[in-house]
């Protein structure tokens, strides 16, 4: 098994192909035949599609915005510039992808790019060629298909990012899978931040790195979640970060949270 196969697990019975029966009466084998389809498409492993049902409880509409066609399609079109003016970093994402390079040093192994939107950064890892594999993963079916399309034209083969339709709230990742983690400009947006913390950190190996960055307070709360700093540090700590391993960097509105577990 290879160790991609062994990183994606059921989000609802959280077996991987190396440990799932063959016939699971919790997913009814549903995840073993969406996982065969890599690389060829990307996979949903949604709890509510493993599980054949509708969703309980529908996301918050800071979730479901970015569902909207529209808003996967201007993504790239117009939030970048904005963002280099200095809303997330002065210099925009290139330099946050610098920062997230030099945070994840030569951890070249299994690298998931969390609520990656159209996957700026999952792409750019592509390029680079420096990870064992990639994971790209949001909950957005249509900021999916717009990663898919800029893969095409920026010449990455579908073999290089495996792309999953997941639910930060119930990864469909197993636990110790993943060399590092990268999340951006996405926490505000989570369901569940507490829950998605406790994933991310499930999901690590010992000394594997999680960087996230979101916006803060006093930003209001209205439909987004926005956090203090503070806050961001608990949140790491409650998940299970140690105290000494989690440094958290503001700049104005923007946060940038760094844990090694």
């Amino acid at each position: 098994m290879s160790s991609l196969q062994e990183a994606i697990a059921c989000p609802v019975c959280q077996k991987t192909l190396t440990t799932a029966p063959q016939e699971c009466n919790q997913c009814h084998n549903y995840f073993r035949n969406e996982v065969a389809k890599i690389p060829s498409c990307l996979i949903d492993l949604t709890p509510e599609i493993v599980k054949g049902e509708a969703a309980v409880n529908s996301p918050p509409l800071r979730t479901e915005l970015f569902r909207l066609p529209i808003i996967s399609f201007l993504y790239e079109r117009i939030l970048p510039p904005i963002w280099a003016m200095g809303l997330r970093n002065v210099g925009g994402i290139d330099i946050e992808f610098q920062q997230c390079l030099e945070f994840f040093g030569n951890n070249s192994g299994v690298v998931a790019d969390i609520s990656c939107g159209t996957g700026i950064i999952a792409r750019q890892l592509a390029l680079l060629q420096r990870c064992e594999q990639i994971i790209a993963l949001d909950y957005s079916e249509a900021m999916l298909g717009q990663l898919q399309q800029q893969m095409q034209l920026n010449g990455i083969p579908p073999s290089q990012i495996t792309i999953i339709r997941g639910d930060v709230g119930a990864l469909p990742l197993a636990a110790n899978s993943l060399n590092a983690v990268y999340s951006g400009a996405a926490m505000h947006c989570w369901p569940d931040a507490e829950q998605g913390m406790r994933n991310i950190y499930r999901v690590l190996r010992s000394g594997g790195k999680l960087f996230a960055t979101t916006f803060l307070q006093p930003l209001p709360s209205i439909v987004f979640r926005f956090f203090t700093q503070d806050e961001l540090r608990q949140l790491a700590i409650a998940a299970g970060f140690h105290p000494d391993y989690v440094q958290v960097e503001t700049r104005g509105i923007y946060g940038t949270l760094k844990c090694v577990k």
